[in-house]
């Protein structure tokens, strides 16, 4: 074997080993770079590169606390005080009432107007209930706590049931007790924090329209066996005016979604 020549061949293989190397690493750098490049891009940025349009509101950092909440069972005798309606409690947790009269919807921007009356003074804690929106058939008001809606919650729902007339003839009514703050006060991130997560999550699409955040609560968690609700709080937007998200405040996922078409 000629060792001379066995040595220079290896010494040629390391070279080329060593171009490759370093090409390979020069290569892994720039795209770090380049990845390190997008991530420093702000939120704004990419959504004005996505042409995506949103109205996120103030920035002003706030702090709420998670809440615990319980169904409430209902007995008639507590709800003797309901009038100009005949009612019946439907396992023990939904009140049905048809109205004596039905309640006309009007136009404008007092169209609720009648209606918010005789919830105020008709509707079993009528007042701690604030309009989500009214769709085909059907106006929906939701409980509140501390003046957040608590979104989405079908065991704080307050239903219409309208007729061919936009008159309200009926209702369906559920409601929420025993609610308490547990744990300590939590930042909330802001709202175009939130927005951040529905993008990265792929929920908007170029050219979207983000409605401003709203904060309010939504169940995170129904134990089933005590019949406890755990709520957080939570930011919601519609999109494009007809697709609602809702993003936890404080960890930022976001949670369980719903379509539909928001009208006022």
């Amino acid at each position: 074997m000629d060792w001379n020549k066995t040595k220079g061949l290896f010494i040629v293989v390391f070279l080329i080993l060593d171009v490759f190397l370093l090409y390979q690493f020069l290569d892994f750098r720039a795209a770090k770079l380049e990845i390190n490049k997008e991530s420093d891009s702000t939120i704004e940025e990419r959504l004005k590169a996505e042409g995506i349009k949103y109205q996120v509101g103030t920035q002003e950092r706030v702090s709420e606390k998670t809440i615990s909440a319980k169904p409430k069972e209902f007995s008639k005798e507590e709800l003797n005080i309901l009038k100009n309606q005949t009612f019946i409690i439907d396992n023990k947790r939904t009140i049905r009432s048809t109205l004596d009269k039905p309640i006309k919807i009007g136009t404008g921007e007092g169209k609720y107007f009648e209606l918010e009356s005789f919830i105020n003074k008709n509707v079993y804690s009528g007042d701690e209930y604030e309009f989500w929106r009214k769709e085909d058939g059907t106006i929906t008001y939701y409980q509140t706590y501390k003046s957040r809606l608590l979104f989405n919650n079908k065991n704080g729902a307050l239903i219409f049931t309208l007729n061919e007339n936009d008159e309200v003839i009926s209702y369906m009514q559920t409601h929420l007790d025993d609610i308490e703050e547990f744990n300590e006060n939590q930042e909330i991130n802001p709202p175009i924090q939130a927005v951040e997560s529905l993008l990265n999550g792929g929920y908007l699409s170029s050219g979207s329209e983000v409605s401003k955040g709203k904060l309010g609560f939504y169940t995170l968690i129904e134990v089933s066996e005590s019949k406890v609700l755990v709520l957080v709080p939570t930011w919601h937007f519609t999109v494009n005016k007809q697709e609602d998200y809702f993003v936890n405040g404080i960890e930022g996922q976001v949670l369980n979604t719903e379509e539909g078409n928001v009208t006022e």
